[in-house]
């Protein structure tokens, strides 16, 4: 009987879990260059107990695939073509990774995302007044200016474009993309990853969420109709034992 409702209750708590990230993904349906996330449960067989049989570890991995493409024709929206990445800091000054390329120009004349500052490659980007910008596929950011009838073109810095090891990443609250932190990754990734130069990007063009709306909505549906199952189980082993209970005490 308890191992039944111990059952049921940790079904029930994964069932839980995995309400709220579907909640969320489609809560960030409209998010640019939200990517979807989901989770699994396989078996913990490092855990010696009674109730061995349903210890499990739950794992997240996110659908890395590219979401629609949305030709906003503005110089500072720019889509990271393939498994390319844009770097930027978080307001605690971590180097972040992200796909939501809507860059826009602070008070300080700092490219940012999302509020946080953009990662130059070798380079700090600052943002002259009165220009035109332009980047390049490359990631390279240049500067327009109209003197005497001619167009003067300057390059003021570059950005820093990453290709990222889908394994080795994790999320975090604020939607930024991270390196999984562990011994092995620390020593390997030395904290940041290299710029990649074979990385192209095109301006112009956001890229939206990769949220499939249809397919979220059913598995909502089919998890509020099992976590239901979960608790009319639990209601029946309550049942059962109050049953029992109350045999015995005729019995006796």
């Amino acid at each position: 009987m308890e191992s039944a409702v111990y059952k049921s209750m940790i079904a029930a708590n994964q069932l839980l879990e995995k309400q709220s990230i579907i909640s969320n993904n489609l809560a960030n349906i409209s998010t640019t260059g939200f990517k979807e996330k989901f989770i699994f449960a396989i078996q913990n067989q490092n855990v010696k107990n009674l109730y061995n049989n349903y210890n499990k570890i739950t794992k997240e991995y996110h659908n890395l695939s590219s979401g629609t493409l949305n030709h906003t024709k503005r110089n500072l929206d720019v889509f990271v073509k393939n498994d390319g990445w844009l770097t930027v800091k978080d307001l605690n000054g971590q180097e972040a990774y992200t796909k939501n390329g809507h860059l826009k120009v602070n008070s300080n004349r700092k490219l940012t995302i999302q509020e946080n500052e953009v990662v130059g490659n070798n380079c700090n980007i600052e943002i002259p007044n009165n220009i035109t910008l332009k980047i390049l596929s490359n990631g390279t950011i240049t500067s327009t200016i109209k003197k005497n009838k001619h167009i003067i073109e300057n390059k003021i810095g570059a950005l820093k474009l990453v290709r990222l090891p889908s394994q080795d990443l994790v999320q975090k609250e604020n939607g930024l993309f991270y390196i999984r932190k562990n011994n092995d990754l620390l020593n390997k990734y030395s904290h940041t990853i290299n710029h990649d130069n074979e990385i192209r990007i095109q301006s112009g063009m956001l890229e939206e969420s990769n949220v499939n709306a249809s397919q979220n909505m059913i598995e909502m549906i089919s998890n509020a109709r099992q976590f239901e199952m979960q608790m009319k189980m639990i209601s029946m082993c309550d049942q059962n034992a109050e049953y029992a209970n109350h045999l015995i005490n005729i019995n006796n």
